[in-house]
């Protein structure tokens, strides 16, 4: 009869690998097995390999920046549905809230209305990006109220030079649009030409058309292509608005494909990684690789997209024995 080496197997983004028919390690140092950063992880000898063993990890969180550029023209003032008492930046202010309470943590969102007058006035941004920004947002967006035009390439420059003066985020910059009517301050093709000039930085722009109803959205949607969608998002309710919403986010935010131990293994050659009962190359364009300085295990091509598409039940890491099987 014949036994399998340690394998320490975790469910998709759980923060804990537990060992499954494993091998006893041994570690360096004087740490906790079970406690973060215990030490080294040491391969085990072959004819010992009898026992589970508990190694914790993290998978590293994706922080992008998002700048809301939202419109508060007259317009905005409206309702939403006819007869209603609730206007559109009613609408929108709730959903914006929402939105960025339920992300908040993991996304530094910024605010960016227009216009800053009664006309075609733009302004740096209300509230710049940061995690956790639900609060300076809304009392922004409570003390403001509609008026003025709609001077949409305009702020897409202010939103396209904050950015310019800040760090690149490697984890994405992003620009959503939110507006209920076409540029009246300018034109379509200097919006898209921004738009443009933002993907070139690559920042894509999510446009968002709020309450046109039957309107001609022709424009919109090519400033949605020029922003690197290749989709326009329209809503004409409360809840088409918050799917909208949850739809960029959900294409915005999506699971990182780097995982950090916290253990070090003693022979970075012992570790073998399975997904979907496959075992993946290491250092290969659709496998992983392993950066010792970090102890971070990062998928590739192939193996990312499984894991941020959902398509895997889950990963399992092989420490020790160098994967040998034991007679």
């Amino acid at each position: 009869m014949s036994k399998h080496t340690k394998s320490i197997r975790t469910t998709l983004f759980a923060l804990t690998l537990l060992g499954a028919a494993a091998c006893a390690p041994e570690l360096g140092g004087t740490g906790d097995p079970g406690a973060p950063d215990a030490g080294t992880f040491v391969a085990p000898d072959a004819e010992v390999c009898d026992e589970a063993v508990a190694i914790t990890f993290e998978q590293r969180q994706v922080t992008p920046d998002i700048m809301l550029v939202l419109d508060k023209s007259g317009s905005m003032g409206e309702p939403l549905v006819n007869g209603s008492s609730t206007s559109k930046w009613d609408v929108m202010r709730n959903a914006m809230a929402s939105i960025v309470a339920n992300n908040g943590a993991n996304v530094n969102f910024g605010l960016m209305m227009f216009p800053s007058n009664n006309d075609c006035g733009v302004s740096d941004p209300n509230v710049t990006p940061a995690l956790n920004n639900v609060g300076p947002i809304l009392n922004q967006m409570n003390n403001t109220g509609p008026s003025g035009r709609t001077p949409t390439h305009q702020s897409l420059q202010k939103a396209r030079d904050y950015f310019d003066g800040q760090p690149v985020n490697p984890d994405g910059r992003i620009v959503i649009l939110a507006t209920d009517g076409l540029p009246v301050c300018s034109s379509i093709n200097q919006s898209v030409d921004v738009i443009e000039s933002l993907v070139q930085r690559s920042i894509k722009t999510y446009v968002l058309g709020f309450g046109f109803g039957n309107a001609d959205v022709s424009g919109m949607l090519e400033m949605a292509i020029a922003g690197g969608t290749n989709q326009l998002y329209s809503a004409d309710s409360p809840d088409e608005l918050n799917l909208a919403l949850d739809s960029i986010l959900g294409d915005v935010t999506i699971p990182s494909c780097e995982f950090a131990l916290q253990q070090t293994p003693s022979n970075a050659d012992d570790i073998n990684v399975v997904i979907n009962g496959v075992e993946l190359n290491r250092d290969d364009p659709n496998g992983w690789a392993y950066d010792e300085a970090t102890k971070t295990i990062t998928l590739n091509g192939a193996a990312c997209e499984s894991v941020q598409t959902g398509g895997t039940d889950g990963i399992e890491v092989d420490l020790g024995c160098e994967g040998a099987i034991i007679d």
